[in-house]
């Protein structure tokens, strides 16, 4: 190591700047990787037609929000790798939200309010769908879906809330067998050896 590098002299200060700059580069990256996967998973029809999720902006985000919770719940399983992860996925989930409303039409002012509100809201969900995964409490899994995943639709059936909730569970368990560095490089597709999940 050079005087200047173990001094903190300008050469130092410049390469420990240029690898902080590379390295959450990469972990956006990795962190779009994984959205990416998530919001395929998303928008997979058997979810609008076999579950009974309304096929509309809302149901969509009530979904989209999901697979982010279960990515986020294993991701925090990771320590501090994972947390980082984590919160670069949020930063790419808040730069999605921010585009597509835009698309929509919501003006320049309102459009930070309603990315804040409609995160927060994710990031409330995410903790209780983690804390009830946790617990492995199928009748608050169900309870939490049918209060979550039919926007507009006043009683869900018990049969297809007790179907999505069995895909729920399937899908943390995939995420549980999914290899560690496998997730941290960004991947949801790599096949792990769980292989119960239907969808």
């Amino acid at each position: 190591m050079s005087a200047s590098d173990q001094s903190g002299g300008p050469g130092g200060w410049w390469r420990r700047w240029r690898a902080k700059a590379r390295a959450e580069r990469a972990r956006v990256e990795r962190a779009r990787r994984l959205y990416a996967d998530a919001a395929a998973r998303a928008r997979r029809p058997r979810l609008y037609t076999d579950f009974g999720v309304p096929d509309t902006p809302d149901g969509r985000f009530e979904m989209l929000g999901l697979e982010i919770a279960l990515v986020l719940r294993r991701l925090r399983s990771l320590g501090d790798p994972g947390t980082e992860l984590a919160r670069s996925l949020l930063e790419v989930l808040v730069e999605d939200l921010d585009r597509n409303l835009r698309e929509m039409g919501i003006g320049d002012l309102s459009v930070g309010r309603y990315v804040k509100r409609m995160v927060g809201s994710l990031l409330a969900r995410a903790e209780e769908l983690a804390r009830i995964l946790d617990r492995d409490d199928e009748a608050a899994l169900r309870a939490f879906l049918r209060r979550t995943a039919w926007p507009g639709v006043p009683e869900p059936s018990d049969d297809l809330v007790r179907a999505f909730a069995a895909e729920v569970a399937c899908t943390a368990t995939r995420l549980q067998a999914i290899a560690d560095a496998a997730l941290l490089a960004g991947r949801l597709d790599e096949k792990p050896e769980f292989s119960g999940e239907s969808g």
